[in-house]
């Protein structure tokens, strides 16, 4: 429909009689760019710009390489017909043959039957980033049709390349409609996918109401209410599928019954009662099994049909305290979660306020005292290893805003390894790196297998990754970071929170104030917890 092609490039051409020799560099940028459906005329894909950055391309030998490419505002349609196909399955399915065209030889004439698979066309990437995508999930193949959304879609993969053994890392977080988040983490073989795929993806604070067309499809049930948390990992190797669900569902009620043809007919409140634990709570964990070389395969249905087994499984129970004092809940709200070494407020702590807010409108004479916390040692870590983060990445040459989340390290990265042993050496002076093998060969049994420097700069990395891992860390615990940094860190989390409430609920500054800041009394397992306490707000002195 619309798209801006810009790119500048150097070429040159150089014939021999081993065959032309081509060599281009530059950069190439794409422009409001939107696919739309051929039947519909409704958007498929679009998005605002995606540029790629330090493209090298040559014949003789050949390569593709690109060192960055960025994609802005990505929005994509993803749709299950009433048929139950897939758009995205039926805009690249290949024009079906009408049977009067020759098929082409398996084995061009003259040549053995060895040559007829050719190499792949050598390719590396060194980074994508995806910043401010959505997408827009529609099933119309239910009961009655389904939608949801995913914003502020944003991440990573670096280090593509198509090399047969090449791991490339991927890492994704979106919000999923108004207070769930999402997120996508793990390696896999950018080519080969069925190869090798290790992936982690984590839902968090999803609203199941909306799915009510799945449970009444399924289950002949709607779903009154209920919040889902999800931690999905499934490794592929060989395209054998080996899948771990662990899901959590808070509040979970069913709802009125649905005639649905087909659906699963089980005595599903009496599995509810029998699975709560004291809590309410139950956690149930499936595995999925699968070969992706059977016919008969299917994602959904392997995946959605784990998905409902759980949802018949697991339910919470009536609220738990403050649940008079905040409307109902049994979530712990006199607690923030941070992630370490961040001061962002998380889409699930947000939710977690406004009802606070709402509480605190309600009674004009309670006030709310923010109390920030810091962990010395997992904020202090996390803080440290994203100085080191940066500080590799000034050491590349890589410009990283100082607002960007460093992306995760290519720690079989040729270049990358090379920048350790640099930072290193800059911090414990020129045999720093010697002192360290020495110690980890002493400690480990293992003789280190470093970068060759010569062959480091064409791209030809260690690969021992775990002695780089291992390099990496010792940077993060030389990294200096004293006291204030992470009392600076905790007060911003009390700022963050007090701004939030005053924006939000319109409350004064009387009625939330920031108090002292100090260090978390337990460790932390996964998230810092800023303290939230409860005042009684003194009246005014009279004039």
């Amino acid at each position: 429909k619309s798209g801006n092609l810009s790119t500048t490039a150097k070429l040159k051409y150089q014939g021999k009689e081993s065959g032309p020799e081509v060599r281009a560099d530059g950069a190439v940028r794409i422009d409001r760019i939107r696919l739309n459906e051929a039947a519909t005329n409704e958007r498929a894909l679009e998005w605002r710009s995606l540029s790629a950055d330090g493209i090298r391309f040559g014949l003789s030998p050949d390569r593709l390489q690109i060192k960055r490419v960025t994609l802005l505002e990505p929005g994509a349609k993803i749709l299950i017909s009433k048929d139950r196909h897939l758009n995205l399955a039926e805009a690249i399915k290949p024009r079906a043959s009408n049977g009067s065209e020759k098929s082409p030889p398996t084995t061009p004439p003259g040549q053995p039957a060895k040559m007829k698979k050719q190499d792949m066309f050598p390719v590396t990437i060194e980074e994508v980033r995806v910043e401010k995508g959505v997408i827009d999930f529609s099933d119309l193949s239910l009961i009655f049709p389904f939608a949801a959304r995913v914003t502020d879609f944003k991440g990573d993969v670096v280090d593509i390349s198509s090399a047969p053994n090449s791991r490339a890392t991927v890492k994704f977080d979106g919000r999923v409609d108004k207070y769930g988040l999402a997120t996508v983490e793990g390696s896999l073989s950018p080519f080969a996918p069925k190869n090798f795929t290790d992936i982690r993806v984590v839902f968090q604070n999803v609203k199941m109401q909306p799915f009510s067309p799945y449970s009444a499809t399924f289950a002949g049930r709607k779903i009154d209410s209920g919040v889902l948390d999800l931690n999905l990992g499934y490794k592929i190797q060989n395209s054998r599928l080996l899948g771990d669900n662990r899901v959590v569902l808070k509040r979970f009620t069913l709802g009125e019954r649905v005639e649905a043809p087909g659906a699963v007919n089980l005595p599903l409140d009496l599995a509810i009662a029998l699975l709560s634990d004291s809590n309410g709570v139950i956690d149930v964990a499936v595995p999925v099994r699968g070969n992706l070389d059977d016919p008969e395969f299917s994602y959904g249905h392997v995946i959605w049909q784990a998905f409902f087994n759980l949802i018949t499984k697991i339910v919470t129970s009536p609220f738990r305290a403050l649940g008079g004092l905040l409307g109902g809940g049994d979530e712990q709200v006199d607690a923030i979660g941070f992630n370490p070494g961040s001061s962002i407020l998380l889409p699930p702590e947000q939710e977690k306020l406004k009802k606070v807010g709402e509480a605190l409108k309600n009674r004009p004479q309670l006030r709310l005292v923010v109390l920030g916390r810091f962990d010395p040692e997992i904020d202090g870590k996390a803080l440290r290893k994203e100085r080191v983060k940066r500080s590799l990445a000034k050491e590349m040459n890589q410009e990283l805003p100082r607002e960007e989340e460093p992306g995760p390290v290519a720690f079989d990265n040729a270049k990358t390894q090379r920048a350790l042993e640099k930072l290193l050496e800059k911090s414990g002076g020129d045999k720093a790196v010697e002192d360290f093998q020495a110690n980890y060969e002493k400690t480990t049994g293992k003789k280190a297998k470093r970068v060759n420097p010569a062959l480091g700069i064409f791209g030809v990395g260690s690969s021992d990754t775990a002695f780089y891992q291992a390099l990496f860390e010792e940077l993060v615990k030389l990294e200096p970071l004293d006291e204030k940094a992470l009392r600076h860190l905790a007060l911003k989390r009390a700022e963050v929170i007090a701004e939030d409430l005053k924006t939000t609920s319109g409350l004064d500054e009387q009625r939330v104030t920031i108090g002292d800041v100090a260090a978390v009394e337990k460790q932390a397992k996964d998230t810092i917890a800023t303290r939230l306490q409860l005042d009684v707000l003194q009246p005014s002195p009279k004039k």
